[in-house]
């Protein structure tokens, strides 16, 4: 067994209201790639929120007290904090440097998954508002482009609580549940799998950014090939990146 992880090189760089999925296909075809049954392809969500034009220009924003507030307490730029506490449904920790805020799709991270890297200067760029349907839209015409069946995910670069250094975690997704629940399943011994499930869409996602890397790399794409999906895959409108987001009932860390 083995998996293959290709990075699509001069991809272009993407401006608002381009044709992303159109331009996907095309850099595919020029990378000699012709895709497969169960390829699974990741995207950086930067690209995705530019050809969406959910782009922000720091110095047209209006600060609200509240901003001014966070500002005070993180050392960050008000406007910075504006943006971030615009694209958030709660504020979980604020200290010096840092900010760790639930954005609208459930997401717990910095600053909102705002981000200013492979921005033009000045500009920011959020989350994609649905990254979910982002990755269905790309899915649907990609498959029909190509005849084949294929998974997509979305990723983003996390922090991790307890842990220094981020990786590479899915934000959207299509074609494949984000989890893949073992429970009910035998280990070597025997012994049936109780609590066992695992962040599927996660792991591709942190494979595909040690190619993506985190600086000039350049490369936004990145194929993954050979990985066995059986257990997790799914119809184009069956998957959801919710799957993930452990419920709040739960979640003994907030």
């Amino acid at each position: 067994m083995s998996i293959e992880l290709i990075a699509v090189e001069d991809f272009p760089i993407i401006k608002k209201g381009d044709n992303l999925p159109e331009i996907i296909g095309e850099s595919l075809e020029k990378n000699d790639i012709i895709l497969k049954d169960d390829d699974v392809l990741v995207l950086a969500e930067t690209v995705v929120s530019k050809a969406e034009g959910n782009i922000i220009k720091v110095e047209e924003v209006n600060v609200s007290s509240e901003a001014l507030e966070i500002s005070q307490k993180s050392g960050k730029d008000p406007r910075q904090c504006q943006i971030i506490l615009d694209n958030s449904v709660d504020i979980i920790r604020c200290n010096e440097g840092l900010i760790i805020t639930e954005t609208p799709h459930g997401f717990v991270c910095a600053n909102s998954g705002v981000d200013n890297s492979n921005c033009e200067d000045g500009f920011v760029t959020p989350l994609p508002v649905n990254p979910d349907k982002s990755a269905t839209d790309i899915k649907r015409y990609l498959d029909e482009r190509f005849n084949v069946n294929t998974r997509i995910i979305i990723s983003d670069t996390h922090g991790r609580a307890w842990r220094v250094g981020a990786i590479g975690v899915a934000v959207g997704i299509s074609g494949l549940h984000p989890c893949t629940d073992f429970r009910g399943s035998y280990d070597l011994y025997g012994n049936e799998l109780m609590s066992t499930i695992e962040a599927t869409a996660d792991e591709l996602a942190s494979a595909a950014s040690l190619l993506m890397g985190q600086s000039d790399n350049g490369i936004c794409l990145v194929l993954i090939r050979g990985y066995d999906c059986s257990f997790s895959k799914c119809d184009i409108n069956e998957s959801s990146i919710g799957e993930i987001i452990r419920d709040k009932s739960i979640d003994a860390f907030r």
